[in-house]
């Protein structure tokens, strides 16, 4: 009893009340790319935010939060991606900037950040396709039942996309880019950027040489949706291949499956 007494009485009134804390606001990301960079869509979902070097967290956008903090500090913010779709894989997207400012922390006072990023200057643009050219550059599996055309009356943005639509009547679709000889094998982070809407899943994957490498679906989705595919580890495991392609393929599984696509980016940094 006297120890319990004792240890009691020790505490005093600001030993029980909590700190109060400032409070950061973070909207969505802006993007903006140059010109020879291609489409400035984006599907920025995360921010990874230190403070003075310090994290303080990932959070999904927008967020506020607290912080039991006061003072003048550097604030950095980077653009954090679901990589492959998948949300129990958020990463900081090596390919985007963060975003820096000086803030000062006040008690019960809210920071608001309007964060913006471009590329970084050491990604590289390996290949890309937007569809606004006079031809496409695919080419097909020999079993296919149908090709991939232009169209512009379901555009993501520009004047037209790629579409796939199947009859009843066909059952296999597959398409392929050009050999790409020259893509590094070593030391490289490989992106693959695309925007689509598909009303069955579409298997995309690489041809190491002659191998076939069934890597990621995308999921079916009614409105226009962005991934980020890390095609990394897939062409450093295959890196004595003398070329890789990228295919897009599926089976008639729905009827009359549709499949869109636009703003294709091979990209490593």
């Amino acid at each position: 009893m006297l120890l319990i007494g004792w240890t009691l009485g020790a505490c005093n009134k600001q030993d029980l009340e909590a700190e109060i804390p400032a409070y950061i606001s973070i909207s969505n990301f802006s993007f903006s790319t140059t010109a020879n960079q291609g489409t400035a869509s984006h599907k920025i979902t995360d921010a990874w935010v230190y403070l003075d070097q310090e994290l303080l967290g990932v959070f999904e956008l927008p967020v506020r939060f607290p912080v039991v903090k006061e003072g003048n500090f550097k604030l950095d913010v980077y653009p954090g991606v679901k990589e492959n779709g998948i949300a129990e894989r958020r990463n900081r997207y090596l390919f985007y900037n963060g975003y820096t400012t000086s803030i000062t922390l006040e008690k019960n006072k809210t920071v608001e950040i309007t964060p913006s990023t471009t590329y970084t200057s050491g990604a590289t643009f390996y290949w890309m396709e937007d569809f606004e050219s006079a031809s496409l550059p695919f080419l097909y599996n020999t079993i296919s039942d149908t090709v991939m055309n232009k169209t512009s009356s379901d555009v993501f943005e520009g004047n037209f996309s790629g579409r796939v639509v199947m009859t009843p009547s066909m059952d296999f679709f597959e398409c392929f880019t050009p050999s790409f000889s020259s893509l590094p094998r070593f030391g490289k982070t490989i992106f693959m950027e695309l925007d689509f809407k598909t009303n069955q899943p579409v298997l995309m994957g690489i041809y190491a040489d002659s191998e076939q490498i069934g890597l990621f679906y995308l999921n079916t989705t009614s409105d226009w949706n962005k991934i980020y595919l890390n095609l990394t580890e897939a062409i450093q495991t295959r890196a004595s291949a003398s070329e890789y392609k990228m295919f897009f393929g599926f089976e008639n599984k729905v009827g009359t499956p549709e499949f869109l696509v636009d703003n294709i980016k091979i990209i490593y940094i």
